[in-house]
């Protein structure tokens, strides 16, 4: 499976993602999506929300390959999506999207983990 990460305002948690199964974790609850179903071809951008969140924003199969689009929680920035990235790369305690640290920004650059708010301060790669 490859997978993608937004950075958005309102995202899971953090996931696990084992197989071709995602499971998206917010606050105490938690739910499994199996994308094993989806064809050659295939796709879907309408999953179950799980504690308010929509935690999967696209997955299709195209060349025999899973591609799934995730989203990690970010604060005021200059953030943007990670590049494609095998699903074994994803860190639930990391930062999986990408800060521009050539762009002015007078706050404190804040990402969420499974750890929860964490600070960016130096350079880390998605």
């Amino acid at each position: 499976m490859q997978i993608k990460v937004l950075a958005t305002g309102i995202a899971p948690d953090y996931y696990e993602l084992a197989g071709e199964t995602v499971t998206a974790h917010v606050g105490a609850e938690s739910d499994n999506y199996d994308l094993s179903v989806l064809a050659e071809g295939d796709s879907v951008t309408d999953v179950s929300p799980v504690g308010g969140v929509t935690p999967i924003r696209s997955a299709t199969r195209e060349n025999g390959v899973l591609k799934v689009v995730l989203c990690q929680k970010v604060g005021a920035g200059h953030w943007s999506e990670s590049d494609w990235i095998d699903a074994s790369a994803y860190d639930p305690e990391g930062l999986n999207v990408v800060f521009d640290e050539t762009k002015v920004f007078a706050g404190t650059p804040v990402f969420h983990t499974r750890q929860g708010p964490m600070t960016f301060s130096e350079p880390q790669e998605a």
